[in-house]
């Protein structure tokens, strides 16, 4: 396994699916994680928070390994609120970076929807920023993004 490189992320695991959420802050990841979290515990899925704000990522036999950093597990800060605490699970796989990007595209070219993390290829889904969609558009294009990679999770 290679040393752990720390990205300024959220990571999480909606099912069996491992969820990077990457962008500046102030894009809306918190709230985005939250509320994917709240939709799949809501319809019975297991859903947990791996970390929020920094994500420890390693490359392990072909896959990315996502971890939560020292201290930071299963901890999200909820702007209006402070720290809450959310399920966690210590480490999973990652299968699909959610990149939020400051323009909302009507259409996407087929290599927008990969990306590659310590250099190795891993599914991508861009989905433009708080404010610029909102919440509910957002988890609809992260549930498409899932979807495309498991049909069973299409049907959540």
């Amino acid at each position: 396994m290679s040393k752990a490189t720390n990205v300024h992320a959220t990571g999480l695991v909606l099912g069996e699916i491992g969820v990077l959420l990457r962008g500046p802050t102030g894009t809306g990841k918190s709230v985005l994680a939250l509320s994917l979290l709240d939709r799949w515990n809501d319809r019975g899925e297991p859903s947990f928070l791996i970390s929020d704000d920094r994500v420890d990522l390693s490359a392990r036999e072909q896959m990315i390994i996502m971890q939560a950093p020292p201290r930071l597990g299963g901890l999200v800060e909820l702007r209006g609120r402070g720290i809450v605490r959310r399920p966690q699970q210590g480490q999973a796989r990652l299968h699909v970076v959610i990149d939020l990007v400051e323009d909302f595209a009507r259409m996407l070219e087929e290599h927008e929807f990969a990306t590659e993390v310590l250099g190795i290829a891993v599914a991508r889904a861009p989905v433009p920023k708080a404010g610029v969609i909102g919440l509910g558009h957002q988890m609809l294009l992260v549930r498409e993004a899932i979807a495309a990679l498991s049909p069973r999770s299409a049907s959540l």
